[in-house]
């Protein structure tokens, strides 16, 4: 009964542009220095996340599942300002500070366009390194084409991003309207309104700011693109989320009513959330407390609002997902804390970059 609840793409988007806007000494020949190097961070979590909350409205909060999109920006950005200071200095990337504030009003005004950088972001810093040349940043490679690729090593050299099909670690590896599949670490094309999409990696996923409604994973059966107004439509007592059918309004969840025996098929309805501690009914998504998960025995529907396991506790299982308390990940069974860049992992989900690499928390656009 999995299904492909995706999320909405919320992941780190611009820390490719971020990663360059590690510090600056340049002004405007009138002494305005702009947007200093410690403000960025906490300015640039401010505009995705108001662009993120103008796209997806009430929705956020659900995917985001009790954890705070400013937070999990902030962090992820400031993690990177040590290394980003140092190529500034060492004259690899210049940041233009009088023009991030452009740069952060254009996030906020594109909405649900989040596909790629506002140009007002690009004109706000160069990169000084040529094709070829040795580099530790995507930044520090000239031109908004060009990242750092890296082959088992450092430094990388800079060359043109990836085409379709390329390996890649973040999706500032891939040219421009491709993104990095998490699964596969390959670039290729998301799937635009109306096309298919999910079903277990049969299709890509959707581009930013869509939502892929009726795919199946286990069963490899795709879906189709949605807005996110098309795809939380579903209101009080209508059928919901599975056979294609829109999810529920923000405020409503798609409830399991009951499951046919002989053929596998679900009765659904979009309802209310349920209380703390309370019984509750199998939902997608769940509808327990948001520090909380509907524990349900085997082949059952109903069961009983209970805590999400915090750190150091074994995780949870819900429609054969991992559950942890907000801010956790599950890794090898086991509940741990979101890790900053050098902490310990083995998966991309519990580093605050979403990128793992060799044992450690890495940056996705920089040389490690």
């Amino acid at each position: 009964m999995k299904k492909a609840w995706r999320g909405i793409g919320i992941g780190v988007v611009g820390l490719a542009w971020l990663s360059a806007c590690g510090g600056s000494s340049d002004s405007d020949g009138d002494g305005n220095s702009g947007v200093s190097i410690d403000e960025i961070p906490a300015l640039y979590a401010d505009a995705v996340c108001d662009a993120s909350e103008s796209c997806y409205g009430a929705v956020l909060d659900v995917f985001l599942g009790g954890e705070s999109c400013r937070k999990t920006y902030e962090t992820a950005l400031g993690d990177e300002l040590p290394r980003l200071k140092q190529s500034i200095e060492n004259g690899k990337v210049i940041y233009k500070g009088t023009k991030a504030d452009a740069c952060f009003a254009a996030i906020r005004a594109r909405g649900c366009n989040l596909e790629g950088e506002p140009s007002e972001c690009t004109a706000a810093l160069d990169g000084t390194v040529d094709t070829g040349g040795d580099c530790e940043l995507d930044a520090e490679c000239k031109g908004s084409d060009a990242h750092c690729k890296v082959q088992g090593q450092c430094p990388g050299k800079c060359g043109p991003k990836e085409l379709a099909g390329a390996d890649c670690d973040g999706d500032s590896d891939c040219a421009n309207g491709l993104a990095c599949s998490k699964d596969t670490k390959k670039c290729y094309a998301p799937a635009a309104l109306g096309q298919a999409c999910g079903g277990g990696g049969t299709a890509p996923d959707c581009v930013p700011g869509a939502f892929c409604l009726g795919s199946d994973d286990d069963a490899k059966k795709t879906g189709t693109c949605k807005t996110f107004a098309e795809a939380f439509a579903g209101k009080s007592g209508d059928a919901c989320f599975f056979d294609g059918k829109p999810a529920c309004t923000a405020d409503l969840r798609c409830i399991v009513q009951s499951v046919d025996t002989t053929t596998g098929k679900l009765t659904t309805s979009c309802g209310g959330t349920f209380p703390s501690g309370g019984a509750c009914k199998l939902a997608v998504p769940d509808a327990c407390p948001i520090s909380e998960y509907c524990k349900v025995p085997a082949n059952a529907l109903d069961g009983t609002c209970t805590p999400r396991p915090k750190a150091g506790e074994p995780c949870a299982t819900l429609l054969d997902d991992s559950l942890c308390a907000p801010d956790t990940r599950c890794e090898d069974g086991t509940c741990r804390p979101r890790q900053k860049l050098g902490g310990s992992c083995k998966t991309d989900d519990v580093c605050y970059s979403g990128h793992c690499q060799n044992g450690g928390c890495a940056s996705a656009g920089s040389c490690s």
